[in-house]
């Protein structure tokens, strides 16, 4: 390591003799891949439902590690499996010598058709970790995020009403269609389907014993996080420790709040999920406090 900082100094030094000063750390670690973790588990939960956060939470205990600075950002199960390899994203996680706890947090693994096959191929064993947040809620957060991020201009309501035309995808696609803008559209436009849990939980359950994984809403989080991350710990078979409350991490451009969802639109939100969140209480073994 001593050795590796002194060439780091040098390049610095001598940036003409370096043509690849910016990528010198990224060079490094695909080097050494060989020698670096693969993760011990994923927090595959669906997207807004506080990840960042959960993160936040683990990265407080010594023994874990969650990867590089931003690993939630690798997206290689579902966006880049076919154009990065192993080496790639095993790179970004720590040298097998630190003994640590190894996780990602990717943003879309739960939707995504094709991520349950890859993950059984390459950790076939790894731990999944799934918070789910109200459905209701969920889809009125993903809707506010795309208004704010700059690629969604209708209204809530619109967005729903034409959420099927939007983000329509033929049963027959291939592996490589699924990188396509249609599937752009699918991940970004789909605030009713992603909320499906249970649709998308099935899949998994094809691939991975029911066992391999563990549930939680991110309403619990917010209530209990000191017992759920130390159920984590448990789980991990490392020690217990007392966290430090955190506040509510946002994603992207988001830095305030938004305007109440509308109470027509709220209720039909509720009609709409309330027979999928039974099937997922049922397919989980557990229930959500989602009755609001």
């Amino acid at each position: 390591m001593r050795l590796r900082g002194k060439l780091r100094t040098f390049l610095k030094q001598h940036p003409n003799i370096n043509p690849y000063r910016f990528s010198f750390d990224a060079s490094f670690r695909y080097m050494t891949n060989s020698l670096r973790y693969l993760p011990h588990f994923l927090i595959i939960g669906g997207s807004k439902s506080g990840k960042w956060t959960v993160q936040s939470y683990l990265r407080q205990h010594p023994q874990i590690s969650s990867g590089t600075e931003k690993p939630y950002m690798l997206y290689w199960f579902d966006s880049t499996f076919e154009t990065n390899s192993i080496g790639w994203y095993r790179s970004h996680f720590p040298f097998k010598f630190t003994k640590k706890i190894v996780g990602e947090i990717p943003g879309t693994y739960l939707n995504h058709p094709l991520a349950p096959y890859r993950i059984k191929q390459v950790i076939p064993n790894v731990k999944m970790i799934n918070f789910l947040r109200n459905p209701v809620y969920r889809a009125y957060s993903a809707y506010n995020h795309a208004v704010i991020e700059g690629w969604e201009h209708s209204s809530f309501e619109d967005a729903l009403n034409s959420e099927l035309e939007r983000i329509e995808i033929k049963e027959t696609q291939s592996e490589k269609q699924l990188n396509n803008i249609d599937f752009v559209n699918y991940m970004e436009f789909s605030y009713l389907r992603h909320g499906l849990y249970a649709e998308n939980l099935k899949e998994w359950f094809k691939i991975f014993p029911k066992e391999q994984f563990m549930h939680y809403s991110t309403e619990e989080l917010d209530e209990n996080f000191n017992k759920i991350m130390n159920e984590l710990f448990t789980e991990f078979n490392i020690k217990n420790i007392t966290l430090k409350k955190i506040k509510h991490q946002h994603v992207g451009n988001f830095k305030g709040s938004y305007a109440p969802m509308k109470d027509s639109t709220k209720d039909f939100l509720i009609d709409f999920y309330k027979k999928h969140n039974q099937k997922l209480f049922e397919l989980i073994g557990k229930k959500f406090n989602w009755d609001e």
